[in-house]
C-alpha cells in the first residue's frame, strides 16, 4: 500500500505522519486519505482539481506532474509545501 509522508505544517500540528492509503494514483490517493481522516490535506494539497502552486508532491523521489500521476503499492508519497522568504 502507498504511504503518504505529511510534514508537521500539514499535519494539524501534531508533527509529522506517514499514513498508508490505498490508490493507484495521487489523486486516489488523497480523495482516499479524505475519505479516512478527513478532507483537510486533500483541502492543503489540492485546489480546482490541481496540486496547488506553492506545494510539492514527490513520488519516490519524483516530482508528480499532477493527480494522475500513478503510484505503485510500495510507493513512498511525500508533500512538501514550499519555503519562501530569504535574505533582503
Amino acid at each position: 500500500m502507498p504511504k503518504i509522508k505529511v510534514p508537521a505544517v500539514l499535519s494539524g500540528g501534531s508533527g509529522s505522519s506517514s499514513v498508508d492509503v490505498d490508490g493507484d494514483t495521487v489523486g486516489e490517493l488523497f480523495e482516499n486519505h479524505a475519505d479516512e481522516h478527513g478532507p483537510e490535506l486533500r483541502d492543503s494539497v489540492i485546489e480546482d482539481g490541481e496540486i496547488k502552486e506553492f506545494i510539492n508532491v514527490y513520488v519516490d523521489g519524483s516530482e508528480a506532474t499532477g493527480l494522475d500521476t500513478p503510484v505503485e503499492p510500495g510507493s513512498q508519497v511525500r508533500v512538501i509545501p514550499a519555503a519562501s522568504g530569504g535574505l533582503r
